[in-house]
């Protein structure tokens, strides 16, 4: 009991001259930096206060995710548009029933996907029907390139960008466009 006793009281007196010294250590280091002087004219009181370094920070963030996603939704209408000879709008929407994605397939490699279910008119492609086309597109990109490279179907339907523009990317490197001329 004694010896649990002093290696209790050890304890917290070590701690205690731990966090003395950390403290004087970090009053040592600490050192007040002057402000840069601004060379830009003061700005009257009307004017919107600048942005802080945070605010900053996280407005270049939000710009490069736009402009990322911004650049991924031209790769894939620009891929779409070369091997297709069609224009798309809205590359999310246009992938998620996976006709777009199919014949994508079928051009890269000659009955790539043998079934491609279509839309009758103007309806939008039952939820079955586009699970099925999405199955046959991932299951050949599974094959041909990796299950670790692949999108899934969730990325498809929810339109997860960043997910479709690199499995789309990987296909491309792996079947490169061919001209028919």
């Amino acid at each position: 009991k004694q010896w649990y006793q002093r290696r209790v009281r050890g304890s917290k007196e070590n701690t205690f001259e731990r966090s003395k010294r950390a403290v004087s250590f970090s009053e040592q280091k600490a050192e007040v930096i002057p402000p840069v002087p601004s060379t830009s004219p003061p700005q009257s009181s009307d004017e919107e206060e600048p942005a802080t370094l945070e605010h900053s920070f996280t407005m270049n963030r939000e710009e490069g995710k736009i402009a990322q996603t911004a650049y991924q939704q031209e790769f894939v209408k620009n891929m779409v548009a070369k091997y297709l000879n069609i224009s798309i709008k809205d590359a999310e929407e246009s992938l998620k029933d996976g006709v777009i994605l199919c014949q994508l397939l079928n051009e890269m490699k000659k009955n790539a996907v043998r079934k491609i279910m279509m839309p009758q008119g103007e309806e939008k492609l039952s939820t079955m029907k586009s699970t099925v086309n999405l199955n046959s597109f991932l299951r050949f990109v599974q094959i041909n390139i990796g299950k670790d490279n692949c999108c899934s179907i969730s990325d498809i339907q929810q339109g997860e960008l960043s997910a479709i523009h690199d499995t789309l990317k990987r296909l491309g490197e792996k079947f490169p466009y061919q001209s028919d001329a």
